[in-house]
């Protein structure tokens, strides 16, 4: 059992269940994520913007689920949705009225989408993606950009500057890696391996980064010009920084992009979107079958899922929502401004639609080592001081803001910031 920290209360009901927890699981955590040992605590239940610890503390949440909690939590359509189907059933493995809408609701919602295949986590879809842009070209290379997160695949891994040991040492042998932002040098990469190239995965918002102007207009045109695949990661900005995605916010469509964490309202669902003559190589009634991707997975367009799905793209897209989730995300990114500027911290707080993420340093936005370069330090203090006073929030990502989400949390959560740098700076 990994030893607890000293600094643990050792009397609470949260206590006592993170015990239980380490004697079970590696680390007592369920993946990579770990709340600072100090603030750690147990979740019991959520209630729109707000989640509750089995020791009875409200905090609001921030990191909603890694973002799939768009609508927040126990929304009262997703709820319903969720007690409808499961009343009808909850897995058929074949096809259903459920996942076929919500299959149509996708293909109407998104620019590149002609035809979706639904899967159960946003890894397994960039794992197709990359599979389905070899099986359509040919070729064996696929181009990432260095730190960006694609799922925790031997494929998505490697260059994602997250390190992990059991990656075969050939995986590296068909990845190429450019720099987000780099214009003329991933131009140039591409031109010089375009004959093996089978596609190019970019995140249209690196972790927080946003595209310099041009750079993704520059990826549309030389993958355009070579036949190579071009792939969005729209796991984080799909129906996060426009009810279209990175595709409607900066106008460019893709011929593939995948998509999970809000899709899903809180279950396990993904998918995978694209041009139809891509996508065909996923069907296995396909005429070529020499070109025929296979593409499984039990809980595929589950029905439970697909429910919630339905319900959540229903509250995002009724008229005003998404303009109200982005006009809360405002408030909250201008105040974070004037905290760190009355606290004269050295900051920048970038964001999109219903996101903001606080980078820690100086240094040109557009830059990915600009994020790199956030006080890791700092950071840490920060993000306990703020879990401490009933904000939950995971700071060397983002802040995930949610349709549940208000003025008045939004000043709580200022002002709770506003403590936790003077704490943490003194």
């Amino acid at each position: 059992m990994t030893a607890l920290t000293e600094t643990t209360p050792s009397t609470t009901a949260s206590w006592e269940l993170i015990s239980r927890a380490h004697r079970v699981m590696p680390g007592g955590l369920l993946g990579s994520y770990a709340m600072p040992s100090a603030v750690e605590t147990v979740i019991s239940h959520g209630d729109g913007s707000r989640i509750f610890d089995v020791d009875g503390k409200s905090y609001i949440d921030y990191i909603l689920g890694s973002g799939p909690m768009i609508v927040g939590h126990c929304h009262p359509r997703v709820v319903a949705a969720l007690a409808k189907q499961a009343s009808r059933g909850t897995q058929f493995y074949t096809l259903s009225d459920t996942a076929i809408e919500f299959a149509e609701r996708l293909v109407d919602s998104i620019p590149c989408a002609e035809h979706v295949k639904l899967t159960s986590s946003g890894a397994e879809s960039t794992f197709y993606a990359m599979r389905v842009s070899r099986a359509a070209t040919g070729r064996d290379k696929i181009l990432k950009f260095k730190g960006a997160y694609h799922g925790h695949h031997d494929y998505a891994m490697t260059g994602s500057g997250m390190s992990t040991a059991g990656t075969p040492s050939a995986i590296d042998q068909t990845l190429l890696t450019a720099t987000y932002n780099d214009i003329e040098g991933t131009v140039a990469t591409i031109e010089a391996n375009a004959s093996e190239l089978a596609a190019v995965i970019v995140e249209p918002i690196q972790r927080s980064t946003p595209p310099r102007p041009g750079f993704l207009e520059a990826l549309r045109e030389v993958t355009t010009r070579h036949g190579i695949v071009l792939i969005f990661d729209e796991m984080v900005t799909g129906f996060r920084v426009h009810l279209e995605g990175g595709q409607g916010l900066y106008g460019i469509t893709p011929d593939l992009a995948t998509y999970g964490k809000a899709i899903g309202g809180g279950l396990a669902l993904a998918a995978l979107a694209g041009r139809a003559d891509l996508m065909d190589h996923l069907s296995p009634r396909r005429q070529d079958k020499s070109g025929y991707v296979y593409m499984s997975g039990t809980l595929n367009g589950n029905p439970l899922a697909a429910a919630a799905g339905i319900a959540t793209l229903d509250v995002l897209q009724e008229p005003g929502a998404f303009t109200r989730l982005e006009d809360i995300s405002q408030r909250l990114r201008t105040g974070l401004e004037r905290v760190l500027g009355d606290a004269g911290v050295t900051a920048q707080v970038l964001g999109q639609g219903a996101m903001a993420a606080v980078l820690l340093a100086e240094g040109d936005p557009h830059d990915p080592l600009t994020a790199a370069a956030s006080d890791p330090a700092l950071r840490a203090k920060l993000d306990a001081e703020m879990i401490g006073r009933g904000i939950l929030v995971n700071l060397p990502a983002k802040f995930y803001v949610s349709t549940a989400h208000n003025e008045n949390d939004i000043d709580e959560t200022l002002t709770a910031f506003a403590e936790s740098i003077a704490s943490a700076t003194k």
